[in-house]
């Protein structure tokens, strides 16, 4: 039977006394490794050895050709692997006949991508998403699922009239959940519709970026809140909101949502839309880049390429090289080292221009780009320059809640006030009326 929580990944099988997972990892040309070695490396999970497949040639049945696998299976004996990674997304056939001819269980790219998802869950909103996408990536590879689960158990194939029997039952089961779990994602957008209407009178900011771009560590930093920032790929699933600032008028508050990778698989993408709905709504986003990273270019093009396919890439938008401590210049290393660490903050310039280049960890620096956000939002807002009489005294205070008073003054037909504020609340509360 087939666990509805069994981790995907092959188990260790304890060989030369080791009691991690020892992979192989199968990539192509097209994308280099040291992403998929990361996410691996997030799961605890060591990469004794890789094989490199060109693209220009693939079979349809196993994608990777004759030859590439062959040496594949000869690396599996030479490092006494327990399994293969491949970094590409595989039909059920082709993983189906990897596995036979490697004799391994074998797990392809998105199937890593949402065993990272399963252990990072904590809450029920992110649990429920990522276990709806777990069973959509599940259902289309019952059967290879089966051969692989035995095969990490040590077990042969079984009786095939049994086995077939049983597949049956288990996608009827997971059709069932999968129909459970729905329902139950509707009605948490339900929750989800009616905390936005609360918001509706606030400003929102929505952080976003690659994964591990340090957005939880800038949202704790911005709003002095505590929200659970690690250096690890995807430790955050949830969106957090927090208020930003309280004083402002409108209010406005940040919003962090999940981390982008490359070639994020569909079925999460489709579970978390609810979650990523927040972009959406959002007034403003903050684009968080890990200036230090190697990658970041390629970080940057993700992270636009998904914000596209949301369709938000039109909103305005603040870039942010963030992690620039670990760039400093390092004026004991020597004119050699001073000069590397000038060139990688160039870099990382170059990678965004026009970006607002800080550490999460820099108070002041943050502080810079606290009060960049609010002069955004101040720039947005229309200025009036009315007289409400001493009998509106509820307006003036209205006036006060919703808008930014810059410059007040009694006269002998009342309180002169210079403010600005957003147009359909200046609409609502009727200042045309009182206008100089």
């Amino acid at each position: 039977m087939l666990e509805a929580n069994e981790s995907l990944l092959p188990k260790s099988s304890g060989k030369s006394g080791r009691e991690w997972l020892e992979v192989i990892c199968i990539g192509t040309e097209d994308h280099p490794l040291d992403e998929l070695v990361r996410l691996l490396d997030t799961l605890g999970t060591r990469v004794a050895g890789s094989v490199i497949a060109s693209t220009r040639k693939i079979s349809p049945a196993t994608y990777i050709t004759q030859g590439k696998l062959e040496a594949a299976k000869k690396l599996i004996e030479d490092t006494e692997a327990d399994g293969v990674i491949v970094d590409v997304e595989l039909s059920p056939n082709q993983l189906r006949n990897i596995e036979a001819f490697l004799g391994k269980p074998i797990i392809d790219r998105p199937g890593v991508i949402i065993e990272i998802f399963s252990q990072h869950a904590r809450t029920k909103e992110s649990k429920t998403q990522v276990e709806l996408a777990r069973l959509e990536y599940i259902l289309p590879r019952l059967a290879h699922l089966w051969s692989h689960f035995e095969r990490q158990r040590g077990g042969g194939t079984g009786n095939r009239g049994m086995g077939e029997t049983q597949i049956e039952v288990d996608r009827r089961l997971v059709k069932d959940r999968m129909g459970v779990l729905k329902g139950r994602l509707k009605e948490i957008e339900k929750e989800r519709q009616i905390q936005r209407s609360k918001r509706k009178e606030v400003l929102k900011v929505a952080l976003v970026g690659y994964t591990n771009a340090g957005k939880s560590t800038l949202l704790n930093a911005l709003t002095k809140s505590k929200v659970l920032a690690e250096d690890k790929l995807f430790a955050t699933l949830d969106s957090s909101v927090r208020m930003l600032s309280p004083d402002a008028h409108p209010p406005v508050v940040a919003v962090d949502t999940v981390g982008f990778v490359s070639r994020l698989p569909p079925e999460l993408v489709a579970s978390f839309r609810s979650t990523l709905e927040e972009l959406h709504e959002a007034d403003l986003i903050v684009h968080v880049v890990d200036g230090s990273s190697p990658t970041a270019r390629e970080e940057v093009e993700v992270t636009i390429q998904v914000m596209k396919e949301l369709d938000v890439e039109t909103k305005p938008r603040i870039t942010v090289l963030n992690k620039m401590d670990l760039l400093r210049a390092d004026t004991q290393g020597g004119a050699s080292v001073l000069a590397q660490s000038l060139a990688r903050r160039n870099l990382a310039r170059i990678v965004a221009p026009g970006s607002f280049a800080l550490s999460a960890l820099n108070k002041d620096e943050v502080a810079r780009l606290r009060e960049v956000i609010l002069e955004h939002f101040k720039s947005k807002l229309e200025t009036f320059e009315v007289v409400v009489p001493y009998t509106e005294s509820k307006l003036e205070a209205q006036i006060h809640k919703h808008g930014s008073v810059d410059h007040l003054k009694h006269i002998e037909k009342g309180t002169f006030m210079k403010v600005r504020m957003d147009a359909v609340w200046a609409k609502k509360l009727g200042l045309e009326k009182y206008r100089t």
